[in-house]
């Protein structure tokens, strides 16, 4: 099948475009449903604002469009399962203009697609079908390559971030829990760092790894890990129980809880700013957050509640 289809839209109501075609050969199963947003980003004094949305899963309805990290030109890359199937691939949105590439196409399901920071490797988390769990951080050549595990010996990750070249913070699964853990990818070494945490990881601009740490049931954390001195601090309770946030390049923290849209410098605000109530484009639950380098653009996952 040839398609390429892109939803935009500027009011509350989408519009479709067909853009390009593409040959679509992918196989993916059902996953929770989910839609990708981007919005254009500003900064307001001690505040931001969102405005024309734009509406980008229209090319994969019903299915699985998640995990969106820009990359250093301000594309957007997912990870993508199709309606009914069971495969998920990693795909290359292109803002500016409107084209979609496929960046993988295996045996195996890609999650969390990265550029690692020299900008040569697409980094994913891949997930090889069995029945024992194996979850590995994986490499390719974005000139072209295959796959290499650079956690041979970590079979069991959820997620990740990069901390430098050699460094990765890694979110691994632990039973019903979950562990936060610093691994050097040259030597195989590793430091467990806490547990308990979330999913969503993200290193600073000074080396540190932020992450949520979930206290209790009624107290979550904003937290950031400084590797360096081997500490751990609190940069702010959460404004709900969520997991996910998205850090720009000036440290502003965003998250979504409950239909609203919040940020936080802590330079500049004592307390979380709402930015936005989203259920006016009708989005009810925020999950997964990324913001473009330039701090101009902010892409957003929603799924469904009760869905």
């Amino acid at each position: 099948m040839l398609m390429n289809l892109l939803f935009m839209y500027t009011t509350s109501k989408p519009v479709l475009f067909l853009i390009l075609s593409l040959l679509f050969s992918v196989a993916i199963n059902a996953q929770v449903p989910t839609d990708l947003y981007v919005f254009e980003l500003h900064k307001a004094g001690s505040t931001y604002h969102i405005y024309q949305p734009k509406f980008l899963s229209g090319f994969n309805p019903g299915g699985y469009t998640n995990q969106p990290w820009f990359t250093p030109e301000g594309d957007l890359l997912v990870s993508v399962r199709w309606l009914d199937e069971n495969q998920n691939d990693i795909y290359q949105l292109s803002l500016n203009d409107s084209r979609i590439r496929r960046l993988t196409h295996t045996t195996s399901n890609e999650y969390s697609p990265r550029f690692d920071p020299t900008n040569e490797y697409l980094s994913v988390v891949r997930q090889v079908e069995g029945d024992i769990m194996d979850q590995q951080v994986c490499m390719a050549r974005l000139s072209g390559g295959v796959f290499r595990s650079v956690t041979p010996d970590r079979k069991d990750v959820g997620y990740y971030t990069w901390i430098d070249k050699d460094q990765l913070g890694l979110f691994r699964i632990d039973g019903e829990s979950s562990k936060l853990e610093k691994y050097n990818i040259v030597n195989q070494q590793a430091r467990k760092i806490t547990s308990v945490v979330g999913r969503t990881l993200w290193t600073n601009a000074y080396g540190s790894i932020v992450y949520v740490h979930r206290f209790s049931n009624d107290y979550w954390y904003l937290k950031k890990y400084n590797s360096d001195a081997f500490s751990m601090d609190i940069i702010m309770q959460t404004p709900g129980m969520t997991e996910d946030f998205a850090l720009a390049s000036d440290g502003t923290y965003f998250m979504g809880f409950e239909g609203k849209l919040f940020c936080y410098h802590p330079d500049r605000n004592t307390s979380w700013q709402q930015m936005a109530d989203l259920t006016i484009y009708g989005i009810e639950q925020v999950t997964r957050l990324a913001v473009s380098p330039d701090g101009s653009k902010l892409a957003l996952v929603s799924t469904k509640i009760n869905e």
